[in-house]
């Protein structure tokens, strides 16, 4: 739980407080509370995890669904209480993330507003309230959904679907999905697809592009996508060409630049060395009149196994609002991380002998396939209750 005092702001709103981990808690309107303003609350539900179960290879490896976002705005007199529900991550494959939301325990005037979690990345049930997410974005039947917003006054929205593997033994696996942005005028964008040859993985998406998917060749990546540009791909040559191995820096940030991607140096058998990929950069802004994010996308790594050397980049995390960079891997056991999806963003997804990325709160989780540890990744965020309201 954050919370952030404004002696002035650019809006009729001066007080915030924020809910950004699971459990259950009570908040209560303040006696300075300005009853002339209207209190604006945004509900994200938590986010699904990688559908894939390594410990018994079952699953599919598609990545986590985002959660759902709804905003209201509602008349709330000095003492009125209200119970504050923030979701659980999803930390299984076959689950999903939990509900968030805000509703009175004490006299009247509005509806309890909801937002569903969204589905792991093997799991196709429909979330709650999915009759009115499909209008506008059909998910339905497909494993991990996004969640919907529910009763929300203002807007309702839905998260992006996780996006698409292989089979578990193909080694190619979708990334995770993002939540709505704040602004509420669209729904979360959906995770990348991953069905190329053979050990390829996507970047996670972000709040306002999808996750990037890589191209049809063997052991390739992308990095992340950042609020202001797709995440960058692995087009030109794979993992086990060259002497001179370099990944895809993560997508622009609006407020900052997407993380350089890593790189490695060498040549099959001789000396290698790696450098780990960057985070992606800029920042957010959580204010009583305003929720902004404008993160970069994380970039991309890998890691290289050769009879007699090796090299190790670990993909970067993403900016607020962003997907964390994907990770592949050639030759053998080598542990790579994927990057980590910012607040709201998907998790890059990583290939066999790899780790996937979790998603940011309200993300979806990166997928992974054979080999991996779902207990060290992969996991959807947990969900978000944000509150703005006046004082006299």
């Amino acid at each position: 739980m954050a919370s952030l005092d404004y002696e002035q702001d650019y809006g009729p709103r001066n007080k915030m407080l924020g809910f950004f981990s699971e459990g259950i808690y009570t908040w209560i309107a303040p006696s300075a509370i300005d009853e002339s303003v209207k209190v604006r609350v945004y509900v994200w539900g938590a986010g699904g995890a990688n559908g894939h179960n390594a410990t018994s290879a079952v699953g599919l490896s598609n990545g986590g669904g985002g959660g759902g976002l709804a905003i209201s705005e509602f008349d709330i007199a000095a003492g009125f209480s209200c119970t504050v529900t923030v979701g659980a991550p999803a930390r299984t494959y076959n689950t999903q993330g939990g509900g968030s939301s805000f509703a009175p325990t004490s006299g009247v005037g509005f509806t309890t507003v909801s937002a569903s979690g969204g589905r792991s990345g093997y799991n196709a049930t429909d979330p709650t309230g999915n009759s009115t997410g499909e209008s506008n974005n059909p998910q339905s039947g497909n494993y991990g959904q996004g969640g919907v917003g529910v009763d929300g006054n203002i807007v309702n929205r839905r998260g992006g679907m996780g996006g698409m593997g292989g089979a578990t033994s193909s080694y190619y696996q979708g990334s995770g999905a993002s939540a709505p942005g704040p602004d509420g005028t669209k729904d979360g964008r959906f995770g990348g697809d991953a069905f190329t040859t053979w050990a390829s993985s996507a970047g996670g998406a972000s709040i306002n592009y999808r996750g990037t998917s890589p191209p049809a060749k063997n052991y390739t990546t992308t990095s992340g996508s950042g609020t202001a540009g797709a995440g960058g791909a692995l087009n030109d040559y794979n993992i086990t060409d060259g002497d001179n191995w370099g990944w895809p820096s993560g997508g622009a940030g609006l407020l900052g630049a997407g993380g350089c991607g890593g790189n490695g140096c060498g040549w099959q058998n001789a000396t290698l060395s790696g450098t780990n990929a960057d985070d992606g950069h800029g920042h957010a802004i959580w204010a009583p009149n305003q929720i902004f994010l404008g993160g970069g996308g994380g970039g991309a790594g890998g890691s290289h196994i050769s009879s007699s050397a090796w090299f190790g980049c670990n993909a970067g995390n993403g900016g607020p609002g962003a997907g964390g960079g994907g990770a592949t891997q050639y030759g053998g056991a080598y542990y790579a991380n994927a990057g980590n999806g910012g607040v709201l963003g998907g998790g890059g997804s990583a290939d066999y002998y790899s780790v996937p990325g979790n998603g940011g709160s309200a993300g979806g989780g990166g997928a992974e396939s054979a080999g991996s540890f779902p207990a060290n990744g992969g996991n959807g965020g947990a969900g978000i209750v944000f509150i703005q309201w006046a004082e006299k």
